[in-house]
């Protein structure tokens, strides 16, 4: 009979114990919600806090109206770069580096029709981020050529000389107008071309006194 009640008290202790622990465990999570889920993995604020972090990096990361938009122009020739700061084109708004890379490359591959005529080759992004866009254009720009042609002309009965644009005065001889043979006379009246400065010191020196 002894016995009997021993095993009794001890099944009752145990079980005691058991609806402790238990009760300990949810009151926990009563008292302290959030502290612990059903898989049992314990939530800190540092997760919180880490969610939050990535969420403002990829926001900062994204062209808005506030990003500095640069556009630098290289020169293949000489490999000289123009930089300017321009409002942040619309159709960026929104864009992260690789739908504005994606942009950039449709762009390249069909560039307007004024930018072939600056002798666009192609372009490529220098640095990305919220705050700062700096996109590099490449230009292969030649020095303009020198045109050479003159116009030989009578003016004030002497022969002057009219640099390509029929305007400007080049030079102004003391080739009389009369002591040309007649029909180089009628060419000078409508106006001569002379192609190379070489060509326009023959003619000078031809009738030169």
């Amino acid at each position: 009979m002894k016995l009997l009640k021993g095993i009794s008290l001890f099944i009752l202790a145990i079980g005691l114990f058991s609806i402790g622990c238990f009760l300990g465990f949810e009151g926990r999570g009563f008292f302290y919600p959030g502290t612990n889920t059903g898989s049992g993995r314990e939530i800190s604020a540092s997760d919180g806090e880490e969610k939050t972090v990535q969420a403002a990096a990829q926001k900062e990361n994204v062209i808005s109206a506030d990003t500095s938009f640069v556009v630098i122009e290289v020169n293949l020739a000489d490999r000289s770069e123009k930089a300017e700061e321009i409002p942040v084109p619309t159709y960026y708004m929104g864009m992260d580096r690789e739908d504005f890379e994606k942009q950039i490359q449709t762009y390249d591959s069909s560039p307007s029709l004024n930018e072939l005529q600056k002798g666009f080759q192609g372009s490529e992004i220098r640095s990305f981020s919220g705050s700062m866009v700096e996109l590099c254009k490449f230009y292969q720009i030649l020095a303009e050529e020198t045109d050479e042609y003159y116009y030989l002309a009578i003016f004030k009965n002497k022969v002057v000389v009219y640099k390509s644009d029929g305007k400007t005065i080049y030079m102004e001889t003391d080739i009389p107008a009369e002591d040309l043979p007649p029909e180089v006379m009628q060419e000078l009246i409508q106006t001569r071309v002379v192609n190379t400065e070489e060509d326009l010191y023959d003619f000078l020196e031809s009738y030169s006194s």
